[in-house]
């Protein structure tokens, strides 16, 4: 498989590897990372990208019902309601903003916002998330960056591409698939940090029902998303369930915290 590399320009300011928080503190460890860059601007992909610029993850054999686990038109929007330990409840918006060039680089992905106003401690979190699919039925994410109160927090890059979710149903399940990077955060208060994080990925259903606020889904898939420890051991503090339904996206997330669908508007093209 042909990889792809995309380079990383790191502004001061902020990303998190994932849908959840993220402070602006300092880098804990020792490790300052390596670049996650190539002289030419790029950065591994595991796979083959679908063009961003057409249709933002509709592929063109598609019908008009989108069938995508993992919607990247631009214009769809979801509203989750969140419920944490220690945020309590409030609403996280997602907005798909459309394909544009990725920070610092030369290659097109999709830009993905999302925001939390947290009610408990007032704090305003935004998340900007480029994100690709790719031909293998992936959806990775390029860069991610942390905006706190309007301020930047930091910015993360991966290399390869770290795995965000699924866009194509497996053909059997149960499905695995395991994620291995280095990571790379640059702090907007001052320095850096490498990671190097491994994921296992694992499709445990399909056709599973789901009820939330925005109504009860027939037709989900469960996905079990772990965090290992160095010792190859789940970190299950860690651990994140999703339901993915087709044409919708995630409608329901366990873990960490709640998160449930209040509402949607899916965009065909």
């Amino acid at each position: 498989m042909k990889f792809r590399k995309l380079a990383v320009l790191f502004a001061a300011c902020g990303a998190l590897a994932a849908c959840g928080g993220g402070g602006g503190s300092l880098p804990k460890g020792n490790d300052p990372g390596a670049p996650t860059t190539n002289p030419d601007g790029s950065v591994d992909l595991p796979g083959n990208a679908v063009d961003p610029d057409k249709g933002g993850g509709t592929k063109p054999d598609q019908q008009a019902e989108m069938t995508t686990l993992w919607p990247l038109t631009t214009g769809s929007t979801w509203t989750y309601r969140i419920t944490d330990d220690v945020e309590g409840v409030f609403n996280k918006v997602v907005t798909v903003q459309g394909p544009e060039t990725v920070p610092g680089t030369t290659m097109s992905a999709v830009k993905v916002h999302s925001r939390q106003d947290r009610t408990k401690s007032g704090t305003v979190y935004e998340e900007n998330s480029w994100q690709l699919e790719l031909t293998n039925g992936l959806v990775v994410r390029l860069r991610e960056e942390d905006i706190l109160d309007g301020l930047p927090s930091k910015a993360t890059t991966w290399s390869p591409a770290m795995m965000k979710s699924l866009a194509t149903m497996p053909a059997s399940v149960p499905w695995e698939h395991q994620d291995q990077v280095r990571e790379l955060i640059t702090y907007a208060a001052g320095g850096t940090e490498g990671k190097d994080p491994k994921y296992v990925w694992k499709v445990l259903e399909k056709d599973v029902t789901v009820t939330t606020p925005a109504g009860t889904f027939t037709n989900a898939i469960k996905v079990l998303r772990d965090k290992l420890k160095k010792n190859g051991e789940v970190k299950e503090e860690k651990s994140r369930t999703y339901w993915l339904v087709p044409g919708v996206g995630k409608v329901r997330e366990e873990g960490e915290r709640l998160e449930e669908l209040l509402s949607y508007d899916v965009k065909k093209s």
